[in-house]
């Protein structure tokens, strides 16, 4: 997922674009604001973090010509804590206001929930954005049905437990389907070729169970 990040600091800009790599974002930077409008009106961005105070324009005229624009998610950092700086910001249409100093995993966390991320390890690769029904391996959407998304949703949100296969198909198909746990044999070789055999482990006897595998 892509992000553009505007900070005018140079120190504070490295360091966050770090955090938001290793985590597995591609991070566009921008050093004032209006390198900020310039990034923004080039490229397509799922979330905008933004400085408040930087040169040229503010993080809070970008935001609102961001805003204009099109939809898009934007975190404001800033050194500005008072309760009416903030009610500032999100009157202007800043979907989050993050006060600076923060912890890096806060930024994560606020990042991850605006980009609908579900995943409480960011540094993994697999993600799931559930209310696009996607799922990034390496930050790279796979393709998948709808069908093999809400197995693998099911099986992710089930982590380390053993489900039968008539657990799988009564989750994932209803109580009135007409499949047979053949099924969802077949569908687990299909999610294992598309993400790899790590993820999905065989429990003999009983039918499958879903890890993060460990580094």
């Amino acid at each position: 997922m892509r992000i553009l990040l505007c900070e005018d600091e140079d120190k504070m800009r490295e360091l966050l674009r770090k955090f938001f790599e290793k985590a597995g974002y591609f991070i566009t930077e921008a050093r004032d604001g209006e390198e900020a409008l310039e990034a923004f009106y080039t490229e397509k961005f799922d979330l905008v973090v933004l400085d408040w105070m930087m040169s040229k324009f503010s993080g809070i005229e970008v935001a609102q010509q961001m805003k204009q624009e099109r939809a898009v998610k934007i975190l404001m950092l800033t050194a500005k804590n008072l309760p009416e700086d903030e009610v500032q910001a999100l009157v202007t249409g800043v979907d989050d206001y993050l006060a600076k100093p923060f912890h890096a995993t806060v930024l994560l966390a606020r990042a991850a929930k605006l980009l609908g991320v579900i995943q409480q390890d960011l540094s993994q690769p697999l993600l799931f954005i559930p209310n696009e029904q996607r799922v990034l391996l390496n930050s790279v959407a796979l393709s998948l049905t709808k069908r093999e998304y809400e197995m693998l949703y099911y099986l992710y949100q089930n982590q380390g437990l053993a489900l039968t296969r008539e657990q799988i198909l009564l989750s994932v198909w209803g109580a009135d389907h007409e499949n047979d746990e053949r099924t969802v044999d077949s569908f687990i070789r299909i999610l294992r070729d598309k993400i790899g055999k790590a993820y999905i482990q065989t429990v003999y006897g009983t039918g499958y169970r879903f890890e993060i595998p460990q580094k």
